[in-house]
């Protein structure tokens, strides 16, 4: 004898699988409702500190990290033209620099100064701590602390 089931009764199969859904999303509900509080009061906390940056902060980013001095960036900015070459000359580590100041300085002027394009002998001269004797034709049109200047040379 066949025992014949309701139209409208799902197998046994069915009726796990639906089971395990609905614990599931219970799961997932209740991880959201515990988890989401945190979550949402991180990204404010998050939205409120880079909302507190300046325009510079903001522009220069990670560059903070790398170059000690952020006129240095905006003085070559305003000074080489926009179509112009600079070169970057790193001299001994001085103080106030960090561990990514001398390895990185090239790589980062490079990508802020853009369309500027980096050449080995181009007049302008971003110094970090450099021998000025090297470039004597060179004039400093910024100087700041750390060693840090901006040179125009002659070709």
């Amino acid at each position: 004898m066949v025992q014949e089931r309701a139209v409208n009764e799902p197998p046994a199969a069915d009726r796990v699988r639906l089971v395990a859904i609905a614990v599931w999303l219970v799961v997932a509900l209740g991880v959201i409702a515990v988890r989401f509080p945190d979550a949402f009061g991180d990204a404010n906390r998050t939205a409120r500190a880079n909302a507190a940056l300046d325009l510079v902060d903001r522009e220069l980013g990670a560059g903070n990290s790398v170059v000690p001095d952020q006129a240095l960036l905006l003085e070559a900015r305003a000074w080489i033209p926009r179509r112009g070459t600079f070169r970057v000359a790193v001299g001994e580590r001085q103080d106030g620099w960090t561990d990514l100041t001398a390895p990185f300085a090239e790589t980062y002027a490079t990508y802020f100064l853009l369309p500027r394009r980096t050449e080995p002998d181009a007049v302008w001269i971003l110094c970090f701590a450099c021998d000025r004797a090297e470039f004597p034709a060179a004039d400093a049109v910024w100087e700041g602390e750390n060693g840090l200047s901006l040179l125009r040379g002659e070709r």
